[in-house]
């Protein structure tokens, strides 16, 4: 599928589905300018909810790639998943064509959305997973980290409606990424920097207005 067609498809859905998102979800987005206007760039979320990369891709102005779980990939919603350049990765073993793609859309000039933590949680940034690393050591673009507020409190009514619970989503500016290097160590230390750099980011948050604000102190989420 062309790369063209790929935009006009995510255009013509996001004029649908972002004002949407925004409005039942009453979206406040903080720090959106903090994504560069053009250019490679990895956003870095953590993530909570199987509706995050929906919120993320509604907070934005430009078309943003998710990898996401393979299982998703099936009948009409796979087609439309697709359409709009999103694509499919293995969970539980490390996914190299997943990992290409990725690799492929940064070297492309575009933007890649990932949940470094690997699969929904806490969302407290406690554990990075090496994929995160993995792409940037190989093509080197600015990391902006993103925090989702309220999410985990989305859950469906009759059958597949969404709570509509407001959802912060706060955008910080980009992190200075590691030097280049291909070696697992320099996977290793570059994941570690990153973490750290993830879990400064959210510590600085105010949270006093969500009603479940993420302490990454204590790794749980604040009652």
């Amino acid at each position: 599928m062309s790369a063209a067609r790929s935009y006009r498809a995510y255009r013509i859905v996001g004029l649908v589905v972002k004002p949407l998102m925004r409005f039942w979800f009453r979206m406040r987005v903080e720090g959106a300018g903090n994504v560069p206007a053009e250019g490679p760039v990895i956003l870095a979320a953590n993530h909570r909810s199987n509706i995050d990369p929906v919120l993320v891709a509604s907070a934005l102005k430009r078309p943003v790639s998710f990898m996401a779980k393979s299982e998703l990939f099936v009948g009409p919603l796979g087609w439309i998943l697709q359409l709009i350049d999103q694509f499919p990765v293995r969970r539980g073993s490390i996914d190299r064509a997943a990992l290409r793609h990725s690799s492929t859309v940064v070297s492309d000039g575009g933007v890649l959305g990932l949940f470094p933590e690997g699969r929904r949680g806490d969302g407290s940034f406690a554990t990075i997973q090496e994929g995160l690393a993995y792409i940037v050591l190989r093509e080197p673009c600015p990391v902006v980290p993103m925090a989702i507020f309220g999410t985990e409190r989305v859950r469906r009514r009759f059958g597949w409606l969404p709570l509509a619970t407001p959802v912060r989503i706060v955008v910080g500016k980009p992190m200075t990424s590691p030097g280049p290097g291909t070696g697992r160590a320099d996977r290793r230390a570059a994941s570690e920097a990153f973490g750290q750099l993830l879990r400064d980011f959210l510590a600085s948050i105010d949270t006093g207005d969500d009603a479940k604000a993420i302490n990454p102190q204590r790794n749980k989420t604040v009652k």
